[in-house]
């Protein structure tokens, strides 16, 4: 019996599992470099006492993941291990008093009570970038005692610069940056004014940097003993599977290699970025993450369906923002350069 062909909606509502499927992934955002064959090849290994045993608590997770770096700040004390980004999100959106947010933004920092909420639009007419000035005022006249910075910004690739980050955290408002996809950024990470700033707290997620979708792996860093305490309480004992735990075990192993991964991944994006320019029916634009927003002179609908019906290829389009034409706007994961030549070869097939 044929099984039944799914429909895009169909499978987006999965939100994942797609190597179920014969798909061409360009919704969801990882390094597609990293992990290498050297690393599975430790965790193949290593697989059956992973399996049958119990993960280790925070203590001992946080303290492998502090010897990442050779910082002061970068410590066991002020490090919070979590299932990827959405736990660290999920806990901080639960102790936040009431948050403003700079929209669009990553979803789930907008999965709040109406009450805790305050939007901050984005303009399209200055390419989506986040006015300082104008977002402290907000923040302020809201009487927000959180906010949200994604840096790149996600969907959009927008960067906000470390003196900006600065001005917003001199205010004394407690500030969230989200540093997803820092690693491809020109910009460096501003981890280091933790110690500065007790009211910042910086989410990072190694999924889209390191290519550990299926791991879940990420944390959150800050010298606010206050906000990790509460953070700490709100997750479960064994947060973190043995495999993700093995694998902030092993990982300064293969630091050099991961940064190469990265440099292939920032050459291709250009690469494509290049080519995405030549599509008469888009307008991408500049990023410094693993993806590119573009504005569509075509529903956007209309192509992702296309795109996956006639192409078998997923993208990320009609993204659900407030006050954001959804249905002119894509964003579009950095693949493989082969898998990437696969998609403008589909595009410059399809006619408008």
């Amino acid at each position: 019996m044929t099984p039944k062909k799914l429909s895009l909606k169909e499978v987006r509502s999965f939100h994942g599992g797609y190597w179920r499927y014969d798909l061409l992934d360009f919704h969801y955002l990882v390094n597609c470099h990293f992990p290498t064959k050297g690393i599975y090849d430790r965790i193949k290994e290593k697989l059956p006492d992973l399996i049958e045993h119990y993960p280790s608590t925070q203590r001992v997770v946080t303290s492998l993941l502090a010897k990442w770096k050779d910082k002061d700040y970068f410590t066991e004390e002020n490090l919070i291990v979590t299932n990827g980004s959405s736990e660290a999100i999920r806990a901080l959106n639960q102790i936040v008093g009431k948050v403003t947010v700079p929209i669009p933004v990553y979803n789930e920092y907008v999965e709040l009570p109406k009450e805790k909420l305050n939007v901050f639009l984005l303009s399209e007419d200055n390419g989506f970038k986040l006015d300082i000035g104008l977002f402290i005022e907000e923040i302020k006249k809201s009487g927000s005692d959180f906010a949200v910075i994604n840096n790149p910004n996600n969907p959009t690739g927008y960067i906000v610069p470390r003196e900006d980050i600065i001005k917003i955290l001199e205010t004394g408002v407690n500030l969230i940056v989200d540093e997803a996809f820092i690693d491809f950024s020109i910009e460096d990470s501003v981890e280091d004014l933790v110690e500065k700033y007790d009211n910042l707290i910086l989410v990072k997620t190694v999924t889209k940097t390191m290519g550990l979708a299926g791991l879940r792996l990420g944390y959150v860093l800050t010298t606010n003993k206050d906000i990790r305490d509460k953070i700490k309480s709100i997750l479960p004992v064994w947060n973190v599977n043995s495999i993700a735990e093995f694998f902030v075990e092993i990982f300064p192993e293969y630091e050099k290699v991961y940064w190469d991964s990265v440099e292939t991944t920032k050459k291709e994006r250009e690469e494509l970025l290049s080519e995405l320019r030549k599509i008469p029916f888009l307008e991408p634009f500049e990023t410094g993450s693993n993806f590119i927003f573009c504005k569509t002179k075509i529903s956007s609908r209309e192509l992702a369906e296309t795109l996956y019906d006639k192409y078998k290829i997923l993208l990320r389009s009609e993204l659900n923002q407030k006050d954001l034409k959804s249905d002119n706007f894509i964003r579009v994961a950095i693949r493989k350069k082969e898998d990437n030549d696969k998609l403008i070869s589909a595009l410059r097939e399809i006619v408008h």
